[in-house]
């Protein structure tokens, strides 16, 4: 009967963390570029899948831990007047982990900030719809970002949001032309927006 009873203490507290953790997937859209390198422009598209785990604090804090793959990179073509000039395009394929504080306002509503590490799973990139295949100056296999977004629960499950995710260090591995100082150091940074869907597999708690 004692071990009963102390099999039931013990097991008390771990049946309340189940209470508030919650998991999911989320998969989405991604538009981008790449600051310092010349060009301006959300002209690139990609897409991001993943999932993650939320662990509630109270009704309106949560931290979020999540593991996706994200394409980013930019993409410029030639001059849509005269039709001249050359064309470019770069895809850099990373598992991002991000870690994010989010706050729920006004029931429905969800701000999020934190950062996230990434980790480069692949590049591509291309000049005048050739691949170049050599880059005098590599990407760097691990950055860091920032990311800031504001959500939407649609559902006790479902959850629609917006983010703008910013290079906290460059993503290359030395200086470029045309590169850009930001914080305390120059280079090129990606500069992605994204809209995606996420889906609790348990309802959330308001």
């Amino acid at each position: 009967m004692k071990k009963i009873v102390l099999l039931i203490l013990i097991t008390i507290p771990f049946a309340g963390l189940t209470q508030v953790f919650n998991g999911g997937i989320l998969a989405g859209g991604v538009v981008s570029q790449i600051d310092g390198d010349t060009w301006q422009g959300y002209h690139k598209f990609g897409y991001l899948a993943g999932g993650f785990i939320s662990l509630r604090l109270s009704p309106h804090s949560s931290f979020q831990l999540e593991m996706e793959y994200i394409q980013k990179g930019m993409r410029q073509g030639a001059d849509t007047v005269t039709n001249t000039g050359n064309t470019y395009l770069t895809r850099l394929h990373y598992l991002e982990i991000p870690l994010l504080y989010q706050y729920t306002f006004a029931k429905r509503l969800q701000a999020e900030v934190g950062p996230a590490a990434d980790v480069l799973l692949g590049t591509y990139d291309e000049v005048n719809g050739l691949e170049v295949p050599y880059l005098t100056i590599p990407y760097r296999s691990v950055t860091l970002s920032g990311i800031i977004g504001i959500s939407c629960f649609i559902t006790d499950h479902l959850k629609a949001g917006f983010r703008f995710n910013y290079s906290l260090i460059s993503i290359r591995d030395g200086h470029v032309s045309g590169e850009r100082k930001i914080f305390f150091e120059s280079g090129q940074y990606n500069n992605v927006l994204s809209l995606a869907l996420s889906w609790y597999f348990k309802p959330r708690d308001y």
